[in-house]
């Protein structure tokens, strides 16, 4: 990460280090993460953090558990060959504003000039933090005798940007699978497959399906009405161009 800085932060406004199974999802009003960055350098924002916890991939859209089921009775859930990731990892456990994702957890895009060492889920090192006091207060900032960044900014995921982990599930994660997955409890790990809410769920309304199966996790509109749409019709023209090139 500090050889990537080192390389690039030269050529770049930001950056940021994601895995792959990592979508960064502008939100709001924005249609681009270019756009998400220009509003941040309008606000004077310089580091941008993105909450995080592992979303479930949806037990409608995923390949038939019995293709992958192992002695114990466990299974791997796979994402079918004519499915997206995106799709079908729509479904986190805890409904916007999430609360209860961890910082050990969180990614985040920085200005390349200001941040001067990152470290996977933090700005170790930034501009502010290498001055003494005088330097400090001379360049209008506020200073601290413990440092606490002030320019940074966790996203309001539902109005900014959000990032959905589509962090796979192995059988492991899939004991008693049958039984947890009748039960209605919303945590991150009770149930690794996910059966989202209906869109017009209302409280005190069975919070089981029609087939036994429990809801357990909500499905990002955005995602499922624009994203993902213009990510399978950006899939099928590069097929299409491929095929034309052969």
């Amino acid at each position: 990460e500090s050889s990537c800085r080192m390389r690039f932060g030269a050529h770049a406004r930001w950056l940021g280090s994601f895995d792959t199974d990592e979508y960064l999802v502008p939100m709001g009003k924005f249609g681009s993460m270019s756009e998400v960055a220009a509003d941040l350098d309008r606000r004077r924002v310089r580091v941008a953090v993105f909450p995080s916890s592992p979303a479930k991939p949806r037990f409608d859209l995923i390949d038939d558990p019995e293709k992958t089921k192992q002695p114990d009775g466990t299974f791997i859930p796979t994402v079918k060959d004519d499915e997206t990731f995106l799709h079908t990892y729509n479904c986190n456990w805890e409904q916007f504003p999430r609360t209860k994702t961890l910082t050990h957890r969180s990614k985040q895009m920085y200005r390349a000039d200001y941040v001067k060492l990152h470290y996977v889920h933090y700005a170790t090192v930034t501009v502010v933090s290498q001055m003494n006091e005088k330097e400090t207060k001379d360049a209008g900032e506020r200073w601290t005798h413990r440092y606490k960044e002030s320019h940074m900014l966790e996203f309001d995921e539902e109005n900014e940007a959000t990032m959905l982990h589509s962090k796979s599930k192995v059988a492991t994660k899939m004991r008693s699978w049958k039984e947890r997955c009748t039960q209605t409890v919303l945590e991150e790990s009770h149930c690794n497959v996910g059966f989202p809410f209906p869109k017009d769920y209302k409280d005190g309304q069975s919070k089981n399906r029609s087939d036994g199966w429990a809801y357990n996790c909500f499905l990002n509109d955005k995602i499922e009405s624009y994203w993902w749409p213009k990510l399978v019709d950006a899939i099928k023209k590069r097929e299409e161009i491929t095929a034309s090139l052969q």
